[in-house]
């Protein structure tokens, strides 16, 4: 598939997710230019020259979580668009999500279909 141009990073403690939708993001054109286990690990590896577009993170992680991670990237890196990721499909922790400064929330156990759309809305909100 050809490349969207839009640059993704994508947060989760367990392999086996961060890699199958590492995958799933590259068929559908996207590039994963960082991979992180956690928040802090994400933070070490971000610089100018390799900042996503779009940040796709967990929300339940170790040393990090996805809610100080939206805070972080909120206030280091407010260009980037955040997609809460979670195994949950928990109205409240949605919102505590957006209200920590995310821009969408996806369950885990929704469609793959879901996940697609709300990367194609973030697209649309940052102008790419």
């Amino acid at each position: 598939m050809n490349s969207l141009g839009v640059k993704v990073a994508l947060v989760d403690d367990s392999p086996v997710i961060r890699n199958g939708i590492q995958e799933i993001l590259s068929m559908w054109g996207y590039e994963v230019v960082l991979t992180a286990i956690n928040g802090k690990d994400l933070l070490r590896q971000l610089t100018p020259t390799n900042a996503p577009d779009i940040c796709i993170t967990d929300l339940n992680m170790p040393v990090m979580n996805g809610y100080e991670t939206i805070a972080a990237l909120k206030e280091q890196w407010p260009g980037i668009k955040i997609i809460a990721f979670s195994i949950t499909s928990n109205s409240s922790e949605g919102l505590r999500a957006l209200h920590a400064g995310a821009h969408a929330f996806v369950s885990k156990t929704g469609s793959i279909v879901e996940l697609q759309k709300v990367l194609q809305q973030m697209q649309q909100l940052a102008g790419i």
